[in-house]
This record gives structure tokens, C-alpha cells and sequence, in this order.
């Protein structure tokens, strides 16, 4: 997995590419959400369109850094969701939780 991030219009957007699974560093994304939040940010885009996998583990971080991030009046919006990813979001049952956007300009657009 790889993780970068930027800024774009005053958003936080953090880049994912690779394949997101256990055997990656034990919460790395959740890290790279935190590391935004303890800047500032309150509204963080994570582009999944990068993204090939994503295993249970790492959608569990997924899941703790929108509640996290939540919890602050923030919000976690999700852009370029692969089918792949998609399809595990409706079998976990996690489909309404998270804002989706085709790209990150429309998640900003909307979001901010």
C-alpha cells in the first residue's frame, strides 16, 4: 500500500494506491487520517481509485478513522471507489455509511 497526501482547495486529500491488506504496517491509514486531523484538517478525502483490494482489516481502519474524524465535526468522504471496493462496502452492509464521489473535485465540490 501506498499513501500520499496533498492538499487541494483547503481539503486534506490522502492518495491510496496498492493493494490494502493485513499485511501491510498495522495502521497506517488510520495514521495518515489522524496525522491530517491533528493539522487542522476537517474534511479529508481518501482517492481510492488506486486502489486494486481492500481486505476486512483495512476496512475496519476505514471505518474507525470516519468515526474518528466524525467525532471532531469532520468528515470522511471516500472518491474513485473501484467496483471491487464497491462491492465489499454492500456486502459488509457499510454502503450509507460513507459519503462516495466519482472523483476527489466532486467530493470537494460537494463537500466543502
Amino acid at each position: 500500500m501506498e499513501i500520499r497526501e496533498r492538499q487541494q482547495d483547503g481539503v486534506t486529500v490522502i492518495e491510496l494506491a496498492g493493494r490494502l491488506t493485513v499485511n501491510d504496517r498495522p495502521g497506517m491509514l488510520k495514521g495518515a487520517v489522524g496525522a491530517a486531523v491533528e493539522r487542522g484538517a476537517r474534511q479529508v478525502v481518501l482517492d481510492l481509485s488506486s486502489v486494486m483490494y481492500i481486505d476486512s482489516t483495512r476496512l475496519g481502519e476505514l471505518i474507525a478513522a470516519h468515526v474518528a474524524l466524525s467525532r471532531l465535526g469532520g468528515k470522511l468522504q471516500l472518491a474513485g471507489t473501484p467496483p471491487r471496493v464497491t462491492e465489499l462496502f454492500a456486502m459488509a452492509g457499510l454502503d450509507g455509511v460513507f459519503s462516495r464521489f466519482a472523483s476527489v473535485s466532486d467530493a470537494i465540490q460537494t463537500g466543502t
